[in-house]
């Protein structure tokens, strides 16, 4: 039992060999050697088609399943919040000062991930990937 892609894939080849052979006049090695190249090109097109309607669902979801992973992780930031506030009220300040507080503990841990988050992107990105593309450019042009 084949898959739908090999199956789409020995379709693709099949009409390919019935082109060469449909068009197979005397010509030139060079010319049958790009017949061949955009037949193989047309054969990989039709994969990455497949592949990529594959993908788009898979991605799609995963963006979903990220979007509400956020949200619940959103509302424990604001249960947790509001847990702070009714602990310090409980603990006898009043409800000014238990949000002050609270506003001040969010801008000490907003501050402090920011710094980390700064510390963390600062480096450069793929660092070796784009010095072999600055050797590979000025070794190709003068």
């Amino acid at each position: 039992m084949e898959n739908n892609l090999s199956s789409d894939l020995h379709g693709s080849t099949e009409s390919f060999v019935q082109e060469e052979e449909e068009f197979r006049a005397p010509r030139s090695t060079g010319s049958r050697l790009v017949r061949i190249a955009l037949g193989l090109f047309s054969v990989h097109a039709e994969v990455a088609k497949q592949e990529l309607s594959r993908e788009q669902g898979r991605l799609l979801s995963g963006l979903l399943f990220l979007f509400i992973g956020l949200i619940c992780l959103s509302m424990l930031i604001l249960l947790l919040q509001g847990f702070g506030i009714w602990f310090l009220l409980g603990r006898g300040l009043s409800l000014g000062l238990s949000l002050l507080a609270m506003a001040g503990f969010d801008l000490l841990g907003g501050g402090l991930f920011l710094l980390l988050a700064r510390r963390a992107l600062d480096k450069p990105v793929l660092p070796e990937t784009r010095a072999l593309i600055r050797r590979t450019i000025s070794a190709i042009l003068p």
